[in-house]
């Protein structure tokens, strides 16, 4: 049998964040079955794709024209797709035409969230997910959480029947609550907060999406004693960071707060964590809330969040449907007021994901390739 040829679609392969981190991990088990793996994106000439991963196929970004370099990619890409003769295409949201196609994003959901307004979808990704959805030119489209798959059947008529649900995996190295008292002390002492309660929202960047303006809003309205024991973490991308430490600075709480930039060793801080905050108004799933489970973090969140779902129905029942100032704080002022309440919702979030590796995620992904065409090989010796 000759080497089966299958190329992976993603505009920003090679950067960091869940996603990228997800695309990565099945390239290099693709590679290591036995499969010749195209990686095209337009960042893959960077560091990030490394050549354990497979091939990188650059489509060289446009200069000019901002609006219309998701068109731009998008167009590309699928000429080099109709131009080759792969065995199976899978594509990520950032081209129309593939095999199996994986969403990580409801655009349109998300901006109605944060926005309170309909998306002008005109030159943005979301216009190419919209073209993918009227095309309907693929076999099945994996959804990372049931809020995702609720949101793809009312807005584009999909039948469920075409959308999977496979939660992404965790990487158990990284991610450990058995590292605790590898990082903890270090990185709270580099924080400057060895004393002190901390509570954290971790994000790959979006502060507004995941909603750190109402953190900001629900901690100021503890009371001042409350606040004086505990730190607020916030670590991210940070541009756009200025509006929130102005908002910090008006409500009198800007010297509790602690930005950290975007890190490529996130579990460093989740170990200093005593609380994980995350007050997304909608995040389809949430690959960092499973990371803080993972390392045996207690998680405040809502039903807004996606991954939230892999806890049992009583802690699911028991949580806002979406997030609120009011809400937030009365969370908050909870868990940080009782020790007991911690050690449950992180040992509760701790069974839901320790199962759901990289590994899991990836055997199951590739069992539903399977089913739609991609080769089988034999294991590999």
């Amino acid at each position: 049998m000759s080497q089966p040829r299958m190329a992976i679609v993603f505009r920003g392969i090679g950067d960091i964040g869940g996603t990228n981190n997800t695309i990565a991990d099945h390239a290099r088990a693709f590679v290591r079955a036995g499969y010749a793996v195209d990686l095209i994106g337009e960042k893959v000439g960077r560091g990030g794709v490394t050549p354990d991963m497979g091939r990188p196929v650059r489509i060289a970004r446009l200069p000019l024209l901002k609006k219309q370099r998701w068109r731009w990619f998008a167009d590309r890409a699928d000429a080099h797709i109709a131009s080759r003769n792969y065995d199976f295409v899978a594509g990520h949201g950032h081209n129309r035409k593939q095999t199996v196609l994986s969403m990580h994003n409801c655009l349109h959901l998300a901006h109605e969230a944060v926005h309170e307004e309909t998306l002008d979808a005109r030159g943005g990704l979301a216009e190419i997910h919209d073209a993918i959805f009227a095309a309907g030119e693929f076999a099945a489209c994996i959804c990372n959480s049931r809020l995702m798959q609720t949101d793809l059947t009312m807005r584009y008529g999909v039948d469920p029947a075409r959308l999977p649900i496979i939660h992404p995996g965790y990487r158990p190295a990284q991610f450990n609550r058995a590292d605790r008292a590898r990082y903890r002390e270090a990185t709270r002492a580099a924080l400057g907060c060895t004393e002190t309660l901390l509570l954290g929202l971790v994000t790959s960047g979006d502060f507004a999406k995941r909603g750190l303006d109402m953190l900001l809003a629900a901690y100021a309205k503890l009371p001042s004693a409350t606040r004086e024991a505990t730190r607020v973490l916030v670590l991210g991308k940070q541009g756009g960071a200025a509006r929130f430490n102005r908002q910090a600075e008006a409500l009198g709480i800007a010297d509790r707060l602690i930005f950290v930039g975007a890190t490529t060793t996130p579990e460093r801080y989740f170990h200093a964590l005593d609380i994980c905050v995350h007050p997304a108004r909608v995040e389809e799933f949430g690959q960092v809330v499973q990371e803080a489970m993972a390392c045996g973090v207690p998680v405040v969140a809502t039903r807004a969040v996606g991954a939230m779902e892999r806890l049992p129905p009583d802690y699911v029942q028991a949580l806002p449907d979406r997030p609120s100032v009011d809400g937030l704080a009365a969370q908050l002022a909870d868990m940080i007021a009782s020790a007991e309440r911690r050690t449950a919702w992180a040992e509760a979030g701790h069974a839901a994901v320790v199962a759901n590796t990289d590994a899991e995620n990836f055997r199951a992904t590739r069992a539903l390739y399977r089913q739609y065409g991609l080769p089988v090989l034999p294991p590999v010796a």
